[in-house]
């Protein structure tokens, strides 16, 4: 009975009476009826005693006229008029969302004059094929009234040209191709070898009715739900129009300034033919000496703030020079995108701490008001609703956050929660975007290595609240828990209205009454300037309370109805690696987060020894290339609140990873020379505090030897990766998520004690044969 001991009761007010479930009487068919009391049909005589006949008076009555239960109108002028308003009303819809259908047919091809030719293209009964000729029906209407430009379809002779052209397979080719297609199912089966079926399709089913019995795979979460479709927007101008659009002054042009732009970019290996290239200057490298593959790409023109001979280049044919390509980039990207960032309701959030549940919160509860609403966040990027992209960093470079935004506006997306990290803001990567609320969670150590000092790491932060300046729009709103709380809110406009959040300092605008927290559930009492809120959470912990309350926050300083704030927070039940709960049935807990920051992880633990475990067991490592400052305060940390500690690698690059490792023990005054020699004795003795600390290089070992440790009642966390699904040593970056790493090692575990091992007692190793 895993955890019991560890979940609260929840609020009185909580508790729900059932009234108890409707009871039917059992039903006995009428044909069961006519089968246990036969009875036979007797006529009915009109012939009196004396052999005359009598008729019925009634014979002689008129029939009754059925009941209108219709008023006057047929069934088939019903169908008529439901059919009528039905058209009326989709017509009143493509009226007022004319551009969203007009936009989402603009790739798709033309019908064909002689509807005949796609009939025989397709035979049998094809739904999707169906489907693509009324949109292509429907797309040639818009271009006879003339909202679209013919798109007519490609040339069937020149594909058949091709494929005429396409050399002809070798023997292994044939024998692999049949292969992969019999793997995916799609080979026939000759009948003669065919062995004699378990199921056999009876006559009586009509042909084809199982004639693909991988039809039957469906996913029963998905039924039912249609996914819109993501339409990507075009945007093309000339260099003249682009740089008198965006301001730009250049120090001087060459070439011929009315070439056509489709695209902007500054990283050369995703230049496409028609972009122009714009040559930044990064820590690490120059985008000036990779020119050459830009060209290659197709650019067809160049940004630089070096003098740059075009003319040995293959396509390009104009060049800008300005003084500094960085400052630039920003604005250009906004100036082409139409910056899309002006047609959103945009909430951006920073702080060290807490920014990407606080980031789903709010979009949550934004999508409760009935909004639209993307996100920019560390673990993926939204258009709106469910259609996510992969997110390679927390903010994205100018140029993707410009396009990103594009594409959600050329898709209706109405409102964006962006997290804006230290870098984005110092890069310049968020200059062009303009925000209307500002959000602060917490500030504590991190990224030193990019910006040297606690300070300059502060500053970075704050330029996000530097542009609340117009009272009208904009909105602070700010965790006065946090000792730079005053710092954030002095920057902008003094007279920029603040909402306030805290935990303990009870004069915020919004702070909790009353909260009660379980390995399963956060229950809390928010009181807030409209009213007092009462929130039931699948986010766990203590940190967590933070941000719910900045989303309660947002929601009172946009006006958001109370009931919408509530029902959007309570949609979130998880985050991605963030205190998430893996759960294979075991009679103890494991937790993996994303906490790879001091305070991140003394908050995680904190929130762990509050559930009351047996033991707590911690698994964490410090990335290599990255703040060696942090690496023996994050052990003392872990040493300090776990009853075991195991020390591991977490995307070491090109660092040692043992050399990484010996930073950490130095937080408990080890060196890695005293950890060797405890081993050559096979034993490690405990910490001043009693607590046991091990380490190994290899994460996916170290995760198996903590929840091999594990037992009734205890918690196992493993901290620093979270959603991430990589490893990165040297130059290599390999799968690896710890999500998954906990879920084998538990199996694994469960199979070895089932063998009757025991592997409770550390040092616990892998047999060779894994």
């Amino acid at each position: 009975m895993p955890f019991t001991l560890f979940s609260l009761p929840p609020f009185p007010s909580l508790v729900h009476h059932n009234p108890p479930p409707l009871q039917f009487k059992p039903f006995t068919s009428l044909h069961h009826l006519r089968l246990k009391y036969p009875t036979t049909l007797t006529t009915v005589s009109a012939i009196g005693a004396d052999g005359k006949y009598y008729p019925d008076p009634s014979d002689d009555d008129p029939p009754e006229a059925p009941e209108d239960s219709m008023h006057g109108v047929n069934k088939f002028q019903q169908i008529q008029r439901q059919a009528a308003k039905a058209k009326r009303q989709q017509e009143e819809l493509f009226i007022k969302e004319q551009s969203i259908f007009v936009n989402a047919l603009a790739d798709v091809e033309d019908a064909p004059d002689n509807p005949l030719v796609s009939d025989n293209d397709n035979s049998g009964d094809d739904l999707f094929g169906e489907i693509d000729k009324a949109i292509a029906l429907k797309r040639k209407e818009f271009v006879k009234q003339g909202l679209l430009k013919p798109n007519p379809p490609k040339n069937s002779t020149l594909v058949e040209s091709e494929v005429e052209n396409v050399d002809e397979l070798e023997p292994e080719e044939v024998v692999d191709l049949e292969e992969i297609d019999g793997l995916s199912g799609l080979a026939e089966i000759d009948e003669s070898d065919e062995e004699k079926s378990d199921f056999e399709v009876s006559d009586d089913m009509g042909k084809g009715e199982f004639s693909d019995l991988s039809s039957f795979d469906i996913d029963f979460d998905e039924f039912g739900k249609t996914k819109p479709r993501i339409v990507e927007p075009k945007f093309r101008m000339s260099l003249a129009e682009l740089l008198d659009e965006s301001r730009v002054v250049p120090v001087s042009v060459y070439g011929d300034l009315e070439v056509g732009i489709s695209g902007v970019q500054h990283d050369s290996r995703l230049v496409e033919s028609g972009d122009l290239f714009v040559c930044c200057v990064g820590r690490k490298t120059d985008g000036h000496l990779y020119l050459s593959e830009a060209d290659k790409r197709g650019a067809v023109a160049v940004v630089a703030s070096k003098e740059i001979d075009i003319e040995e280049t293959l396509g390009c044919k104009a060049l800008v020079i300005v003084e500094d390509t960085n400052a630039v980039l920003a604005v250009l990207a906004a100036s082409f995108y139409r910056h899309p960032s002006k047609s959103m309701s945009l909430i951006g959030i920073t702080g060290t701490n807490g920014k990407t549940t606080t980031s789903y919160l709010i979009k949550a509860m934004y999508e409760a008001m009935g909004l639209r609403t993307g996100m920019l966040s560390t673990v993926g990027y939204y258009i709106y609703g469910d259609n996510k992209l992969e997110s390679p960093h927390t903010t994205p470079d100018a140029v993707l956050v410009q396009k990103l935004m594009a594409k959600m506006v050329h898709n209706g997306t109405e409102a964006l929660v962006m997290e804006t990290s230290s870098h984005g803001l110092a890069l310049g990567r968020c200059d062009e975007v303009d925000f209307d609320i500002a959000v602060f969670t917490n500030l504590t150590r991190d990224h030193l290595d990019f910006h040297g000092t606690e300070e300059e790491y502060r500053d970075a932060k704050a330029k996000l609240f530097a542009r609340m300046v117009d009272p009208a729009r904009h909105r602070k709103i700010v965790n006065i828990d946090d000792p730079n709380a005053a710092f954030f809110l002095a920057q902008g406009n003094p007279d920029v209205p603040i909402v306030t959040f805290a935990m303990e300092n009870k004069s915020a605008d919004v702070h909790p009454l009353k909260f009660q927290l379980s390995l399963f559930e956060t229950q809390v009492l928010v009181n807030t300037p409209q009213g007092i809120l009462e929130i039931s959470s699948g986010l766990l912990g203590r940190h967590n309370i933070y941000n719910i309350l900045a989303a309660v926050a947002v929601g009172i300083a946009v006006g958001a109805p109370l009931e919408d704030i509530v029902k959007g927070i309570e949609e979130v039940d998880a985050v991605p690696g963030r205190c998430e709960l893996i759960d294979e049935e075991q009679a103890f807990g494991v937790i993996v987060d994303y906490a790879h920051t001091p305070d991140a992880l003394s908050r995680l633990l904190d929130y762990v020894r509050e559930l009351g475990p047996r033991r707590v067991i911690t698994v964490f490592g410090c990335a290599g290339e990255s703040d060696r400052g942090k690496r023996p305060i994050m052990a003392k940390i872990a040493t300090d609140k776990s009853d075991v500690t195991i020390l591991t690698s977490d995307n070491p690059k090109t660092e040692d990873p043992l050399d990484i490792l010996d930073d950490m023990l130095a937080g408990v005054g080890w060196t890695m020379q005293d950890y060797l020699k405890y081993g050559e004795n096979d034993y490690y003795p405990p910490l001043p505090n009693g607590h046991r600390l091990f380490l190994h290089d290899i994460r996916r070992v170290a995760v198996r030897c903590a929840v091999a440790m594990g037992e009734e009642g205890d918690i196992v966390v493993v901290a620093g990766k979270g959603h991430e699904t990589y490893q990165i040593e040297g130059d290599k970056k390999e799968f690896f998520d710890d999500r998954e790493e906990c879920r084998e090692a538990l199996q694994y575990v469960d199979e070895l004690h089932q063998a009757g091992i025991d592997t409770s007692e550390f040092p616990w190793r892998l047999p060779e044969s894994h």
